[in-house]
């Protein structure tokens, strides 16, 4: 029967997590798979459920095209050279989630729309930008937008800890996008900014309270234009401990800044944070969206431990909504296909709860 839920980089931190929240749920269905295939197996057997370990090299067609024989969604939780997978998934018509955070070039030129058409032609369901931000945070968006009405200004912003067992590559994105200038979205035009400037407190949920948030490309400011049509989108990022954060806005006013594009140079840094770092699977981070409608405002809030638990349960509850009630074929981001009640529904069962208000009388 083709109806497995492939996961690939299962055995990841990440992707470990989302194959054990679906397993219960999907006996016999859910394979964990990476270019290790013993490691593969040795996580699929410590889940159980019937949990199958496969192997797969995105960087070989032909491995894709085996790995993908009996699947009908497939997770990616790896940078993919050229999106492989994405389009090997797209020409067989299956379905399809992403954690991993470079979705801001499919935002320029009409990369966008290619995908959206092959998808559609092909019958395939490709739901981009799985994880919190974007992710979570788009369906706090969508909740938001409709109870206000609308969505003309969306501000998000996240809090997270170095110290958070997240895998190397979470870093080293962070690290890759300090190097990179991007197009800030404010009152319908777009203008140049440079990640980790612009201080702002944000007031985020307890226990963390007000932290300076920089300015951060997370790649679902690059599509709220598109997807729900506001004319201004600016995404922050706060880092624990507060030192982190200053020493990183430092670092991006100094000529410095390219030689962290680097890879060697990366590499290094990430080496050196984990001998140093006091490794916690359970440190805290807080997310915060604001949206404002023809003066009527709202927030949503998230606050909890454990970066990765949050990451994989907004994607097992993703993929719960591919494997059900998505069904129109075509590319979308989460806030436009996912229903807000049920989705906030089954994060509250992995023990992560929205807390929402919203005005809905403008301000005078």
């Amino acid at each position: 029967m083709e109806d497995s839920i492939l996961i690939v980089g299962g055995y990841g931190v990440v992707g470990s997590r989302i194959a054990a929240d679906l397993a219960a749920d999907f006996p016999d269905r859910v394979v964990v798979a990476g270019r290790h295939l013993e490691r593969a197996q040795a996580t699929a057997a410590a889940i159980g459920h019937g949990v199958q370990g496969r192997q797969v090299d995105v960087t070989v067609p032909s491995s894709i095209a085996a790995a993908l024989a009996d699947v009908s969604v497939a997770v990616n939780c790896i940078d993919q050279p050229d999106r492989a997978l994405l389009w090997a998934v797209i020409k067989r018509g299956l379905g399809y989630t992403d954690i991993t955070p470079h979705l801001t070039d499919l935002g320029r030129g009409a990369a966008y729309e290619r995908v959206d058409a092959a998808a559609k032609a092909r019958g395939a369901r490709i739901l981009l930008g799985a994880g919190m931000v974007p992710g979570i945070s788009s369906v706090m968006v969508r909740a938001l937008a409709d109870t206000l009405g609308g969505a003309n200004r969306i501000e998000t912003a996240l809090l997270l800890s170095t110290d958070d067992l997240t895998g190397p590559g979470s870093f080293d994105y962070l690290l890759q996008e300090l190097t990179m200038d991007f197009d800030l979205h404010v009152e319908g035009a777009d203008r140049r900014a440079r990640p980790f400037t612009s201080p702002r407190t944000v007031e985020y949920p307890a226990p963390a309270g007000p932290r300076r948030a920089y300015l951060f490309p997370f790649s679902d400011q690059v599509l709220y234009p598109r997807t729900m049509g506001a004319r201004s989108v600016v995404t922050r990022l706060s880092v624990d401990p507060p030192r982190m954060s200053r020493l990183l806005a430092l670092l991006v006013r100094t000529p410095a800044t390219h030689l962290v594009a680097q890879p060697r140079v990366r590499a290094a840094l990430g080496a050196l944070r984990r001998r140093h770092m006091a490794a916690q699977a359970h440190a805290p981070y807080a997310l915060r969206v604001d949206v404002e409608y023809h003066g009527r405002t709202g927030t949503a809030t998230l606050a909890g431990s454990g970066q990765a638990h949050a990451t994989a349960t907004g994607t097992a509850a993703l993929v719960r909504s591919l494997a059900g009630e998505v069904t129109e074929p075509g590319a979308w981001m989460p806030e436009q296909v996912i229903d807000p009640a049920l989705f906030f529904d089954r994060l509250s069962l992995g023990g992560i709860r929205i807390e929402t208000s919203a005005d809905t009388v403008p301000a005078t």
